[in-house]
């Protein structure tokens, strides 16, 4: 007898509502109707996310996936598409789904699967609403907060056949809304940048497929075209382990990582059906390239020894076959979904940053008379390096030429406030005190028009919450902060708001945390804000050796940032060392010969008495202490 075959896979089980009365109603013409349903929504969208359809019943079907995160996103797609399709139907002639979702162990069976994964997920789908969807605990685990819907916890249901609660979600679509404005629809031909586009890599930028559902095909060869800057195709990972049994791990990373490089604002990632199309063919980069009309291709192997496994990957540039960035993590499968995190969350970050310096660089070599998105791409690149007095002011320029050729362009005016803030916030001691008020009130007005041009647009967010900060308005910050982190989970921006805000509250082990969490999103490049609030937040707690250890480790990596330099001052100082004390003085003085007390240092009229207690008393007094200008 044949070993049985199992495997770790996320089922959905999805069934159209008030079925039977509909086919008692009129057979012939509810059968077509499910007929079209099952050809122009389910297979394009199951193979758009990496399924496959395994049965299909009168008025319903039952997919596999690699991840419960490609299954939900398929799942939400789907319904969204489809809600939008029967919104002008009669109520009784409505053809909406419910969707059960589950993640877990099957029995493979020729084509055929069963087990535990696959009766949780058909049990589940009656517990959704209409338009809505039904997962299990698995899910919603590794899907988190990567998608913007709310998740209703139903408890631990007592399901039919099963000995175990099984702890529930529900998702009502109804009550959660769209990132996309209107239904998806089918897109043919190569992708195209938007106008205004940019791929915001470090600035908590995100957003869903661009394109819709896309039917497989076999690849075939076409003239070169020019690729949209910002464009990628995930091609299937191998599975080098030797242990065909451990195929899923390598589809599971194909999945999740294709699935989180979606969240990268306007840029395109080929759909993985495309991407399977390729798999096994012994084609080159620049064949790839001209066939799926991308950039960058990105392609990876996962090796194993017992638990153990280690994944390689690599970013190739499709124009010219040139590895631009490779990357090697060791993990341990007993975990994976931490281990799907871990990889997904560092890939994303890194090939956003490698993709942005790319197009930047050939966007600067188009003319002095470049298009919107050329300037947006420029200061994206910008947004890589250290955020400096002088590279604000040149991402500030930049948006303002883009706005000048597209009034209206949310990315650039969102852009613009972002490097205003960042000036006024971070850099307000060094410019006068009329400069840094109209650079705030310019931030609200760009925030209120922002909002009013795209309500969903989260990004704003983040200026918005420092603008509080600075204006006495605690509530206004946490809730933006909060909010922000909500919608982009993924970027270490969020994180860094939420450090300030900690500290702000007097509350330097929380700020830590947060400040940690972002660490693990990109650890390879952490920008400049991190090492300084790390060194206030020990610096609070009284452990200014850490504060001393991490600004140096800050000026290393971003040599011309000025506030690491005055924190040193302030160690040295405390710990008697005036040799020290006086260098880091001078090369305070020659990065920033106006600086003094930041903006951000200082207390607002209603900052809790303990941050008040620690300015007066610690802060300040040591800030003299080491010779710092007020």
């Amino acid at each position: 007898m044949a070993a049985i075959e199992r495997k770790l896979a996320a089922i959905m089980v999805a069934d159209i509502v008030g079925y039977s009365a509909m086919m008692e109603r009129d057979e012939s013409r509810t059968f077509a109707r499910v007929r079209a349903l099952r050809d122009d929504l389910f297979n394009p969208f199951v193979s758009q996310y990496g399924g496959r359809i395994i049965k299909t019943t009168g008025d319903g079907f039952l997919a596999e996936f690699p991840t419960g995160s490609a299954a939900l996103h398929c799942a939400v797609d789907m319904q969204r598409q489809n809600h939008a399709a029967q919104a002008s139907s009669d109520e009784q002639d409505k053809m909406l789904m419910r969707i059960g979702i589950n993640l877990g162990d099957i029995i493979i069976d020729g084509d055929d699967v069963s087990g535990d994964g696959v009766n949780v997920a058909a049990r589940l789908e009656p517990f959704a609403p209409r338009d809505g969807i039904c997962v299990s605990c698995a899910v919603r685990d590794q899907v988190r907060n990567d998608l913007d819907v709310l998740f209703e916890d139903l408890g631990d249901l007592t399901i039919k056949n099963m000995t175990r609660p099984v702890r529930a979600y529900r998702i009502n679509l109804a009550n959660a809304p769209a990132t996309r404005k209107g239904p998806l629809k089918p897109r043919s031909g190569k992708p195209l940048l938007m106008a205004g586009a940019v791929m915001a890599a470090l600035a908590g930028a995100g957003a869903w497929w661009l394109s819709g559902p896309v039917p497989p095909s076999a690849p075939s060869p076409v003239a070169a075209v020019s690729a949209a800057p910002l464009s990628i195709i995930v091609l299937p990972f191998a599975n080098q382990t030797g242990d065909a049994q451990k195929a899923y791990v390598a589809d599971a990373l194909t999945s999740s990582i294709t699935a989180d490089l979606a969240r990268i604002r306007d840029a395109y990632v080929s759909s993985p059906a495309t991407a399977q199309s390729y798999r096994d063919k012994n084609l080159g980069a620049q064949q790839i390239g001209k066939d799926a009309g991308v950039r960058f291709i990105l392609q990876g192997n996962v090796l194993a020894s017992g638990d153990q496994v280690r994944i390689s990957v690599t970013l190739t540039d499709a124009q010219n076959g040139a590895t631009l960035w490779t990357y090697t993590l060791d993990g341990d499968l007993t975990n994976l979904f931490a281990l799907q995190d871990q990889v997904t969350n560092q890939i994303g970050n890194s090939i956003g940053r490698q993709m942005v310096i790319v197009a930047a660089s050939e966007a600067e070599k188009r003319g002095s008379s470049p298009k919107a998105a050329d300037l947006l791409l420029r200061a994206a690149a910008l947004r890589l390096k250290s955020q400096t007095l002088p590279v604000l002011r040149q991402s500030e320029a930049l948006n303002r030429q883009a706005l000048a050729l597209e009034p209206d362009n949310v990315s650039a005016l969102t852009d613009l406030a972002i490097a205003l803030f960042r000036q006024a916030y971070n850099f307000g001691n060094q410019v006068p005190d009329d400069v840094r008020e109209k650079q705030w009130a310019e931030v609200r007005e760009i925030s209120a028009r922002v909002r009013n041009l795209d309500p969903n647009h989260a990004d704003i967010l983040y200026a918005q919450g420092f603008y509080a900060s600075k204006h006495d308005d605690f509530p206004g910050w946490r809730s933006a902060a909060e909010a922000y982190l909500a919608a982009r989970p993924k970027s270490l921006l969020p994180y860094i708001g939420l450090a300030n805000l900690h500290i702000a509250l007097g509350e330097p082990k929380e700020a830590i945390t947060r400040l940690n969490q972002a660490l693990t999103l990109d650890p390879k490049q952490p920008p400049e804000t991190i090492f300084t609030n790390m060194a206030r937040a020990h610096m609070a707690l009284g452990d200014n050796a850490a504060a001393r250890d991490w600004c140096l480790k800050g000026t290393q990596a971003h040599p011309a940032s000025p506030n690491c330099y005055a924190i040193l001052a302030m160690v040295y100082a405390d710990q008697g060392d005036m040799a020290r004390r006086q260098a880091a003085l001078a090369e305070l003085n020659r990065i920033a010969p106006q600086y003094r007390i930041p903006e951000f240092a200082k207390p607002q009229p209603s900052s809790p008495a303990v941050y008040k207690a620690y300015y007066e008393e610690k802060y300040l007094p040591l800030w003299r202490k080491a010779g710092l200008a007020e």
